[in-house]
């Protein structure tokens, strides 16, 4: 069994391997444990994203070089001519999204505070200029999100209100600074050790709008509104730009727009998730009359 490990094996001793099923990844994930009982984490990937891979490496090099608390890379390689490898360091603590539920609200606030600090410390690392802008880059990507969505069976509430306000206000995505993103930044990718956050599977990270890494905010905020808040005033050191709820709010439809038609590559019960978010989202958002969603408790 595992035999095409073989040579990782036996480089690093490892003596149990357990698969990972974790996310929606194509990759294969494994936890790996040495004769010294220290874990790994194994991802295998397909030749076709070799590059990918062999780029996020790299990144989490810089990652460690900042002090950010995330998985090690130790080691990347290729396993056959089909697959490459990546090995990192487990990340040891509890599911942050199963830590949240035992927190009062201010220990949440302060969770999130320091998630928004570690968030503005990745976003500040150096990148090469982008070949495209934000909105040369977005435009595309949101005209198939639309067209999947009116080419399938599924609704959106408020559908025909909501693309007109994604074409009235396109706008906004002009001029948007980019930066290196974790890209999938919530609770389900965070561990908690000892009071501290540490970040985690950085399989969607890439070049984009800073204000659109805070788009995942639906996930943190079914679990707290008030980790969300303090994600939010971390990031800004409490100094909230006036144009950034009415961008957080545009990111809201557009993910509104995308969720269904992407849900049903995953069955049905994803599908149902993603309708409880959209009737959540028409609930923070008062459908769409606020400028600021009720979940932003401002200040504790």
């Amino acid at each position: 069994m595992y035999k095409e490990f073989e040579g990782i094996f036996n480089k690093y001793n490892i003596i149990e391997c357990k698969p990972l099923t974790k996310g929606f990844s194509k990759d294969k994930k494994y936890i790996v444990t040495n004769n010294n009982n220290i874990k790994y984490i194994l991802r295998v990937s397909d030749i076709s994203v070799l590059e990918k891979r062999k780029n996020q490496f790299q990144i989490l090099e810089e990652l460690h070089k900042l002090n950010i608390n995330c998985s090690k890379p130790i080691e990347f390689g290729m396993i056959d001519d089909n697959t490459c490898y990546t090995l990192l360091s487990w990340l040891d603590g509890v599911d942050a999204k199963v830590a949240i539920k035992d927190m009062t609200d201010k220990e949440a606030y302060e969770l999130g505070y320091d998630a928004g600090k570690m968030l503005k410390k990745l976003h500040d690392i150096k990148i090469d200029k982008p070949k495209e802008t934000w909105y040369e880059k977005y435009l595309p990507k949101m005209d198939k999100k639309i067209n999947n969505l009116l080419n399938s069976d599924l609704k959106v509430p408020m559908q025909e209100e909501l693309l007109k306000y994604y074409q009235d206000n396109v706008y906004l995505m002009k001029d948007r600074p980019m930066c290196f993103c974790h890209g999938d930044y919530h609770l389900g990718n965070m561990i908690v050790k000892n009071g501290k956050i540490g970040i985690i599977d950085f399989d969607k990270c890439g070049i984009a709008d800073p204000y659109d890494e805070l788009k995942p905010f639906c996930w943190n905020t079914m679990e707290s509104e008030y980790f969300e808040t303090g994600l939010i005033d971390g990031y800004f050191d409490n100094k909230i730009p006036d144009n950034f709820f009415k961008i957080l709010k545009y990111y809201t439809i557009e993910s509104m727009i995308s969720h269904l038609p992407w849900a049903i590559n995953f069955g049905e019960e994803e599908v149902e998730i993603m309708k409880k978010i959209n009737n959540y989202q028409m609930k923070w958002w008062d459908s769409f009359k606020l400028d600021i969603p009720i979940w932003y408790k401002n200040k504790l």
